[in-house]
């Protein structure tokens, strides 16, 4: 586990990039605040890239500490295609062993752990394409669908003239961090921290219940 914190909790959060691990371990800590879980009952892990969840699950297998685990949640983005993400994540579990529920948000136990997994944009069984900015970007406090718009023509415009954004979700959710006086510079996690996205949502809730469910299981 050499790019991540030796495991410490009972309950591993495994999540797709230093964007997402940061988010998580924030609103791990807001349901902590607000007693919502028990502390130090979970903790998030950066798994890598889609690519690299097989080797990180494999390294879990013979990792120190393995025996502590009570549940594995693995969250990552649906990004283009939210079935293949659902096959992927089922049939990299399989390949190793674990438990794979048959669907997001739904939990499959054996007499070792439990096992579940979630997709952003929606946190839910229900599944779309997308990212976890393009849910950030839903779910902002402040208003901003009049900047948003002009954000998108911006963006359209620069794609027009033959400027490559292959980041789309991105470029529209930090240039809206951008033209703002209070979340300029700020990472997406620490934007959060400072009042811009509000973790209680439809879609946090939804992985709220499934965390709780997970922990007492």
């Amino acid at each position: 586990m050499s790019k991540n914190k030796e495991i410490l909790c009972p309950h591993l959060i495994l999540c797709e990039g230093a964007d997402a691990t940061y988010f998580m371990i924030k609103y791990i800590d807001y349901l902590e605040a607000n007693r919502e879980i028990g502390v130090k009952k979970f903790q998030a892990m950066n798994f890598g890239g889609n690519e690299e969840l097989s080797n990180y699950l494999h390294l879990l297998t013979i990792s120190k500490n393995t025996e502590i685990i009570k549940s594995i949640t693995i969250i990552r983005d649906a990004e283009k295609d939210h079935i293949a993400a659902v096959h992927s994540i089922r049939t990299t579990l399989e390949k190793y062993g674990f438990s794979a529920p048959m669907q997001p948000n739904e939990i499959a136990s054996d007499d070792k752990r439990s096992v579940a997994f979630s997709l952003f944009p929606t946190l839910s069984s229900h599944t779309e394409n997308g990212t976890l900015e393009d849910m950030y970007v839903k779910n902002l406090v402040e208003s901003a669908d009049e900047l948003l718009k002009n954000i998108d023509n911006f963006i359209d415009g620069l794609q027009s003239k033959g400027r490559c954004i292959p980041r789309k979700h991105k470029s529209r959710l930090y240039t809206y961090f951008a033209v703002t006086d209070k979340f300029t510079a700020l990472k997406l996690a620490e934007a959060a921290e400072a009042g811009a996205f509000s973790f209680d949502c439809s879609e946090m809730n939804c992985l709220k219940s499934l965390l709780k469910e997970i922990c007492s299981e």
